[in-house]
């Protein structure tokens, strides 16, 4: 059942990293595009529009693998010396929580796009309906929820939450004190 779970998330958050490379390099394309242009005396238009809302869905969508990967920053001054029993139960009560909150608040951008599309915003400069893009948005956040909810099972279940581990995909050099320490 774990190891369903786990394949199902590895495979939602790389989708969502994917989507988030893809449109990287379409940012990284369109700003060069855009230089050169500039330096011709023709600079493309609505490319800072463009870059906003490329910026807002990378972040957005490389949130929930970072968190699979452990690369989010971590403080452990005060849990360093909990027992590792009490590691685990804080770090449950961590990740449940921050699920709760990244699930609220998807629900919220969500509740918010849906609001706007039906006011009939759009962008000021391409009149594009950027709604779309707060739903997306909210569609990383919830898959970030996932991760936390992930990692919430694993340490309630007393096994690694390694899920790197469990696709048999290599992390080197990463670690996380209060999920990984004995």
């Amino acid at each position: 059942m774990l190891k369903k779970l786990v394949y199902c998330e590895r495979l939602l958050c790389l989708g969502g990293m994917w989507i988030a490379a893809v449109l990287l390099g379409m940012l990284v394309i369109l700003s060069g595009s855009n230089v050169f242009c500039r330096l011709a005396g023709y600079p493309l238009t609505a490319t800072y529009e463009l870059a906003g809302f490329a910026g807002a869905l990378i972040a957005a969508l490389a949130l929930a693998d970072t968190q699979r990967k452990r690369g989010h920053v971590e403080l452990d001054l005060f849990t360093r010396s909990y027992s590792p029993a009490g590691k685990r139960y804080l770090g449950a009560s961590n990740m449940f929580f921050s699920f709760l909150l990244m699930l609220m608040m998807s629900i919220q951008l969500g509740y918010r796009a849906y609001r706007l599309l039906a006011a009939g915003e759009v962008s000021e400069s391409l009149k594009l309906p950027y709604p779309v893009i707060m739903f997306v948005a909210a569609g990383g956040l919830l898959l970030l929820a996932c991760a936390f909810l992930t990692d919430c099972i694993y340490l309630l279940c007393r096994q690694d939450p390694d899920t790197e581990a469990l696709t048999r995909v290599s992390r080197k050099g990463v670690t996380n004190s209060i999920r990984t320490e004995p």
